[in-house]
């Protein structure tokens, strides 16, 4: 049984080439600092049009296993859709390498050990890709799970069914092939169809990066999906009931989309949701509180925002000034702005304690984000970040080109 409110898991993500950049933001003391240094990863992608990218999925994870983060990413602008990983070697070199093609998601990454074999697969919509354990040689093996399921927006990783053995979840909104928010078990032999299970209707995005977790404390994994959670009635996610009562999610260009994760952020024990708007001009970011334990009662805290956001399709939580509490961090797309601004920023709210939090811009240089991932990238011992754009802009700080940023963490730095 996994402790109430406790979510399965959160992600990471990564990639660079040195600017020098620091950007340092005031903190009540000097253990408390945030400090960072930009990094291009890669400034050479291909796109269509100049403004067009559609670089979607993003991981973060080590396909190599040689101690180290590698950062993967993923477009369909120029045919085949293109999934590539970056291999991490030292702070100013990453060397680009191809995956496979043809990976049917929209936006949906997910890397894990499919096959159990001790090398990190990468699953999207409809297709994993197997690591052969060679992956600086070979291209991974790209194998059909259901062919009819593309056009995920999302993908998570979780054990919905009890059987301490991870499932895949997808969603796909009315547009897609997928249409539906759905799991997938994996058979012992994972290279067959994989067992599919209807969860509910669909929004545009809401189950990522860490959206599953024990709402109302009865020992299984639930899933919130925006406005509305699924209880997992019988406890092997065969049976689910919507509770359309959590106070988010708000419609935009594609529909409702928004990130989520789950995480203790106050070290009471009990998890609380953060969840930002995606895909909509002036996004929030709240944090949702499970008053009575069974998701029958939410308080919503609005983070505080000093200026008008614009799209913010990421999510992180994770502790970057190493007081053991967590920070939340996103980054606004080049798409989407407020009207005016060609200043997409990266945001870090720093975590004071008591329920107390104060916004931190961690990078001001008009290079907008999208499926921002945090980790440990250089092993140093503190946690880094990662992004891409969607699509980049000719106004941008990358000079119009399509860009990987890593943003290294200097809490620890082994680095000059």
């Amino acid at each position: 049984m996994r402790p109430p409110g406790i979510t399965h898991r959160l992600r990471a993500a990564i990639a660079g080439v040195s600017l020098g950049l620091v950007c340092s933001c005031p903190a009540g003391d000097a253990a408390a600092q945030l400090r960072f240094a930009h990094h291009f990863v890669d400034r050479t992608l291909p796109v269509a049009d100049p403004t067009t990218g559609d670089y979607g999925l993003t991981a973060l994870a080590d396909l190599d296993r040689d101690g180290d983060l590698d950062f993967v990413t993923g477009g369909r602008c120029v045919p085949p859709s293109t999934l590539y990983w970056y291999e991490f070697q030292a702070p100013d070199r990453w060397q680009r390498h191809v995956v496979g093609t043809n990976y049917l998601s929209d936006v949906g990454l997910a890397a894990h050990d499919v096959d159990r074999d001790g090398w990190v697969d990468l699953v999207c919509s409809g297709v994993w890709y197997r690591n052969t354990g060679q992956p600086r040689a070979d291209r991974f093996t790209r194998l059909e799970f259901d062919p009819a399921a593309g056009g995920a927006h999302d993908v998570l990783v979780a054990d919905l069914d009890g059987d301490r053995r991870e499932d895949i979840v997808l969603m796909g909104d009315a547009r897609t092939a997928l249409r539906s928010l759905r799991w997938y078990s994996i058979p012992k032999d994972p290279r067959q169809p994989w067992a599919g299970h209807e969860i509910g209707p669909a929004v545009h995005g809401a189950i990522t990066p860490g959206g599953a977790a024990d709402l109302d404390a009865d020992g299984d994994l639930d899933l919130l999906r925006a406005n509305t959670w699924f209880e997992n009635a019988d406890g092997r996610a065969l049976r689910w009931i919507a509770h359309a009562n959590l106070p988010m999610g708000r419609p935009g260009p594609y529909g409702i989309c928004v990130r989520t994760a789950v995480v203790d952020l106050d070290g009471d024990g009990q998890a609380e949701i953060v969840m930002a708007d995606a895909d909509i001009t002036g996004s929030k970011v709240a944090i949702l509180t499970n008053v009575d334990r069974q998701g029958g009662s939410w308080r919503r805290q609005d983070l505080p925002q000093t200026f008008e956001y614009g799209s913010l399709h990421s999510l992180a939580v994770a502790d970057l000034n190493g007081d053991r509490r967590p920070e939340i961090i996103v980054n606004e797309q080049e798409e989407l702005l407020p009207a005016g601004r060609r200043n997409p920023r990266w945001v870090v709210w720093e975590n004071l304690g008591q329920g107390a939090f104060a916004e931190r811009v961690i990078l001001d240089q008009a290079l907008g984000g999208h499926e921002l991932q945090a980790g440990d990238v250089d092993g140093d011992g503190d946690i880094d970040l990662c992004s891409k754009p969607w699509g980049p802009q000719p106004w941008n700080g990358a000079g119009g080109a399509m860009h990987v940023d890593w943003l290294e963490n200097l809490l620890r730095s082994r680095h000059p």
